[in-house]
């Protein structure tokens, strides 16, 4: 029997079923902004014409009895004209600010660095976790027969619990998945991050350093039914999506010290 407690269940439900959801709204993209700014405008506008109509009669003021009222009328409507004026150029200036301090971000395929020359794969060791190749490896993937398996490549890692399984590393990439390109040059790095760990129905989820690589990496949280409680790190930039299932580490920011490793060991630059 391979999986032996509930943290090796969730490590082998991280491969065999990620359960990621999809957003359907990005309110941090560069789209989401624009709609907002014309929104707002809209508004202006609409707020302009109701203060120009609603004031329509106030502005003629009372219709004079005799020449010199006409002469005072006059000067009335000018005078409340011009405040009607005023008050209206202030709420098109109110409304333009507001518009233009809507900035969204850009799609990760902009945002993060450039991807040099690379090379993605697992490395034999990182820290105190060991990477489990043959028959090891193989029990793990048998598990998984008949049940979709997450675009990408993922490797399985002995670490320093008692478990068999103290890691499982995935790592997408843009030249392996036209749909995660796509995905890319949709979305933006916190749609990303807020779209994976909402799949995998993280808690708690801390943002902390990228390291060389830039991007953005965050730890959570997984759900776990028996006495552990497994720690998922994820990471991305304009052309990779990687993620680490850590089942022996008890904080975020060792986890995330450990993700970092896995990232930069697994995704080699030249």
């Amino acid at each position: 029997m391979i999986v032996t407690s509930d943290r090796d269940e969730r490590a082998y439900e991280h491969v065999y079923d990620p359960g990621m959801i999809t957003l359907s709204i990005d309110p941090t993209s560069q789209s989401f902004a624009a709609g907002q700014a014309i929104g707002v405008l809209l508004f202006t506008a609409a707020a302009m014409a109701v203060i120009w109509f609603a004031t329509r009669r106030w502005r003629r003021g009372p219709v004079p009895a005799s020449a010199v009222d006409a002469e005072r009328a006059v000067s009335t409507a000018v005078h409340r004209h011009n405040i009607v004026v005023g008050v209206l150029l202030v709420v098109a200036a109110a409304g333009l600010v507001r518009a233009l301090t809507y900035e969204g971000d850009p799609p990760t395929a902009e945002a993060a660095p450039a991807v040099p020359e690379r090379v993605i794969d697992a490395a034999p060791r990182v820290g105190s976790y060991r990477l489990l190749t043959g028959e090891e490896a193989a029990g793990f993937e048998q598990l998984g027969a008949g049940k979709k398996k997450p675009p990408g490549k993922h490797w399985f890692y002995d670490g320093p619990g008692t478990g068999p399984v103290g890691a499982v590393l995935q790592i997408n990439a843009v030249e392996w998945d036209a749909e995660l390109a796509a995905e890319k040059r949709r979305d933006t790095m916190t749609q990303e991050m807020r779209n994976f760990f909402a799949g995998a129905k993280a808690t708690e989820v801390t943002a902390f350093e990228t390291g060389p690589w830039g991007g953005r990496l965050s730890c959570g949280f997984m759900a776990s039914t028996g006495g552990g409680q497994p720690i998922i790190c994820a990471w991305t930039d304009a052309g990779t999506a990687g993620s680490v299932m850590l089942a022996d580490e008890k904080s975020l920011p060792e986890a995330a010290e450990v993700a970092l490793q896995f990232r930069t060991t697994s995704e080699k630059r030249t």
